[in-house]
């Protein structure tokens, strides 16, 4: 728990808590330009009451237009002029003030105590048991002393660069914020003698990357050359979506990049269905970078606002130019059998549904379609792999286990697969139309690979406005002729999807 710094409550009426000359300041209100250094002098006897007035409850708490409400402002300009040292450490509740009132007026006073009052900020720092607003703002009234007298500011810099290898640096999320406090004062400071320490916090994983980075840090340095926005290249090169995202487990948060995300209108829409799964899809196992948890993450809130931003910016201009489309997540509809549905809920109907018919291989390919879409692929191939277990002449189980180990980046055992469907289909036990699309599209994702190309392949989803089509892959028997929608469900003509030369659309 955090130590309880707090304000003063009063019980006594303000003219008894406060005689003269105190009760002057309760007068004074807003608008006031009083001679602080006056006052000083017939209050110096009063400190105690002084920071009394400070933290007093009840005048921080009354009505605007009462002039008692600036009383506590007053008195901590006369504390500024006095400057007494014992006021370090009862002042401390005006370093934790999550309101921030008292900003400037705290850094001045603690910057006019000078030295005195810096084992006072570094016990605040270092000490969990503070919350970390009250941390963060102990580390930059150490810079405003550091400031204020120059004799200090080299042992300022010191303790701070020594803070950040603690022993406690990577217990958890606070400790890593208030890492990242520490350092954005350091840079403030200019203090390119820490940069060794704060190198070692970056590449060690030990700063909160939302708050500063290590770029940043090196052209404040004078490492790098200034950021020059005017000669920002038109596309920015990041070769995928980038996502803020914070660990369930161990509450971390972390920007991660990923070749491609989804955006699921369907649930987006639906407010039962969102309470329930994130319309955000990750196609891929998820692992913390800092905890190893895997698949456990949200979106951090500086996530939201920039998915926000890629969403309302797809397909226009950004502040760099246009969105690349592979760092812009994809809005689609995921779409199966059964209609338009999230790809969890999509898992756990195939479930359902396995288990009243364990042996219907079809059911098994879907799951597997929903299973490779997800990148889930050690599942997805057990799926297909059952399917032909159950039917070896299944084609289109074949056919998505060569998909599969295309999206493996697999090319060897791509080429594998591609062949064994050749294999199957020459048996001739499928429907005529059937077997000449899986022949087709084998031959089609053989010359890519020996061309040194790995085909990419649709997954089960339409773009907004394309016609919506159910069903993972083809249905048993359907005709698929080239002016037909394609077997994989992108609901395009076969022609312009997987029968063409380049293995369809990514």
């Amino acid at each position: 728990m955090p130590i309880p710094i707090k304000f003063n409550p009063e019980t006594k009426p303000t003219h008894e808590r406060y005689p003269e000359p105190l009760a002057g300041l309760l007068r004074l209100g807003q608008d006031a330009q009083p001679d602080y250094r006056s006052w000083a002098e017939r209050l110096q006897g009063c400190v105690p009451d002084l920071i009394r007035m400070v933290l007093d409850v009840d005048l921080n708490t009354r009505d605007a237009t009462d002039p008692a409400l600036w009383a506590p402002v007053h008195a901590m300009e006369v504390l500024i002029v006095l400057a007494p040292p014992q006021a370090a450490v009862p002042l401390l509740a005006c370093v934790g003030d999550i309101e921030g009132w008292a900003d400037d007026l705290v850094r001045r006073f603690y910057a006019a105590i000078g030295p005195a009052a810096m084992p006072t900020l570094e016990l605040c720092l270092a000490d969990a048991r503070y919350d970390v607003s009250a941390r963060g703002r102990a580390s930059n009234v150490l810079v405003a002393i550091a400031e204020a007298h120059p004799a200090a500011r080299q042992g300022v810099i010191d303790f701070l660069a020594a803070f950040l290898d603690r022993p406690t640096a990577a217990r958890d999320a606070d400790e890593e914020t208030v890492t990242g406090f520490v350092i954005g004062d350091l840079s403030e400071l200019g203090a390119v003698s820490a940069y060794d320490a704060i190198r070692r916090a970056f590449e060690q994983n030990r700063v909160d990357p939302q708050i500063i980075d290590l770029e940043s840090i090196e052209r404040d340095f004078g490492m790098r050359s200034p950021l020059d926005v005017s000669t920002v290249a038109a596309e920015p090169s990041e070769p995928g979506v980038r996502l803020g995202l914070k660990c369930k487990v161990c509450g971390r948060e972390r920007s991660y990049v990923f070749p491609k995300a989804y955006y699921e209108l369907g649930t987006a829409r639906d407010a039962q269905k969102r309470a329930r799964y994130s319309p955000l899809i990750i196609p891929q196992r998820v692992v913390c970078s800092r905890c190893g948890a895997v698949d456990q993450v949200e979106l951090s809130t500086l996530g939201e606002l920039a998915l926000t931003g890629n969403l309302l910016s797809t397909g226009s201009r950004s502040f760099f130019g246009p969105i690349p489309k592979q760092q812009s997540v994809q809005p689609i509809e995921f779409t199966t059998r059964w209609g338009a549905m999230h790809p969890q809920e999509a898992l756990a109907r195939y479930e359902a549904e396995i288990l009243r018919r364990p042996d219907d291989p079809e059911l098994h390919v879907g799951i597997g379609n929903v299973f490779n879409f997800l990148g889930y692929f050690d599942e997805a191939e057990a799926a297909f792999r059952r399917a032909i277990a159950l039917m070896p002449d299944d084609l289109e189980a074949w056919v998505c286990l060569a998909q599969l180990a295309a999206a493996r980046r697999d090319a060897a055992a791509a080429i594998t697969r591609w062949e064994e469907v050749i294999q199957v289909a020459a048996q001739g036990r499928q429907d005529p139309s059937q077997r000449q699309a899986a022949l087709q599209m084998a031959h089609d994702g053989l010359r890519e690979l020996r061309q040194g190309r790995i085909p990419e392949y649709t997954a089960p989803t339409r773009a907004p406005g394309e016609p919506r089509v159910s069903g993972l892959g083809a249905e048993r028997g359907a005709k698929v002729g080239r002016n037909d929608p394609c077997p994989c469900g992108s609901g395009k003509k076969y022609k312009h999807c997987h029968g063409r030369s380049d293995g369809g659309r990514a």
